[in-house]
């Protein structure tokens, strides 16, 4: 690949002239539905955009949130788009960015992708977004993965396919995920996944205090069964989620203790788990897989270990130092031009900010503004257009008062919760 360019522009011609193409083909009606869909307008989350090709999940699981977000817990439905009109959808959305270089797509989050209801439907909407699209795209599952299903992963064209397969515990999965296949046969599916072409991904999210003993084992089994990286990830609970995991058996104590800020109905809470992460990345790089702690970077792993495309990643973890691993792609030293007339248009355009200077330090962009606090307040009620800069530009987006020195520049992000 040749040096990159990263252009809000340039992406936004290739998803207007995307979108018009496809609207064409699908004629009014079609179109219609698309437009009016929920993907056509919802903002992204933090490693890009959700498309729910199954909606439900029946494998119960106690540390779930799907009950507290209205979904249901006992049956599961392909949705509802063709795999065309997710693609138009997704086209329509103002905060979408097309292409290698765009947004991240994660097919799942409100369903179990490969739930047998659904595979087919999944799978035509990762060709359908690969093939047109050419974005990143990422699965998670929990399903029982059949050799068909790995080879058609492995057969898609347009762009790279990361697969994680979620285990949590190996000894309580009767009673935490009392629905799911057992985690034997998920790392069975580990070694499908490999032998058909893909790198597997371990999903060790949520670890669960108490089960912590657990990961060293677990990974193990992960390596010798074919998995090259592992993504740590926190538990978020709900009263309703504490309730079902104590009446599942288990020892919550250690899980309230972890509690960040004060457990309220329907909305989930991150506990403090920075010493388990910190433990579990310790024992993957002693096992010998590569640890993340985002899902996003194991779509960016995956781009370039499956692809070659060393790209730095979408969801800008390495700016700071709360996700960042150093994993092979090393994205702080991937280089890449951007044009700083077109960031201050941006700014302008999408964040109504006026900027005095913009400065890149490579990982950042520092906007140097009159007033600070302003424009600070116009990134926090535009963070969704902040976000889509950030991914166009593959650099953070900050404020600052005055034109930093170098040394400032290097440093400024550890203070910056902008």
């Amino acid at each position: 690949m040749s040096r990159l360019r990263f252009s809000l522009k340039d992406l936004l011609y290739e998803k207007i002239k995307l979108r018009e193409q496809l609207a064409r083909r699908l004629g009014p009606d079609r179109s219609a539905r698309a437009v009016s869909d929920y993907h056509a307008r919802k903002p992204p989350v933090h490693c890009g955009a959700t498309v729910h090709s199954v909606l439900g999940c029946t494998f119960r699981c106690a540390y779930c949130y799907l009950p507290d977000m209205g979904v249901s817990y006992e049956r599961a439905q392909p949705y509802g788009l063709s795999s065309e009109e997710i693609v138009l959808a997704l086209l329509e959305n103002r905060y979408f960015l097309p292409g290698l270089l765009g947004t991240y797509v994660a097919v799942g989050s409100l369903g179990e992708p490969l739930h047998p209801v659904g595979v087919k439907r999944t799978t035509e909407y990762i060709d359908a977004i690969a093939g047109t699209l050419h974005n990143p795209l990422q699965l998670s599952t929990k399903a029982i993965i059949e050799e068909e299903v790995a080879r058609r992963l492995a057969r898609v064209r347009g762009a790279p396919v990361n697969v994680l397969v979620t285990i949590v515990t190996l000894r309580a999965h009767k009673v935490l995920e009392p629905a799911a296949p057992d985690p034997w046969r998920r790392l069975e599916s580990i070694r499908v996944l490999r032998r058909a072409g893909i790198l597997p991904t371990l999903f060790l999210r949520p670890i669960i205090p108490g089960l912590e003993d657990e990961i060293p084992e677990l990974l193990r089994l992960a390596k010798e069964h074919g998995a090259v990286s592992v993504v740590f990830g926190s538990l978020r609970v709900t009263p309703a989620i504490v309730g079902r995991l104590r009446r599942a058996g288990l020892e919550v104590g250690s899980i309230l203790s972890r509690v960040r800020g004060r457990l309220r109905r329907g909305v989930q809470v991150s506990l403090v788990m920075e010493d388990l992460k910190e433990y579990a990345v310790r024992e993957a790089r002693r096992i010998g897989l590569i640890p993340l702690l985002s899902a996003c970077c194991a779509n960016t792993l995956n781009s370039f270990l499956s692809r070659g495309y060393r790209i730095p990643c979408a969801g800008v973890d390495y700016a700071g130092e709360l996700f960042c691993t150093r994993c092979p792609v090393n994205c702080r030293e991937v280089r890449g031009e951007v044009d700083l007339e077109e960031v201050k248009w941006a700014v302008k355009n999408y964040l109504g900010v006026d900027v005095e200077d913009v400065v890149d330090t490579g990982v950042e962009l520092l906007l140097v503004v009159g007033d600070p606090r302003r424009a600070i307040n116009r990134l926090r009620g535009r963070r969704h257009y902040k976000r889509m800069l950030e991914v166009a530009f593959r650099r953070k987006v900050v404020v600052s008062e005055r034109k930093p020195s170098t040394q400032f520049a290097d440093k400024v992000h550890l203070g910056s919760g902008h």
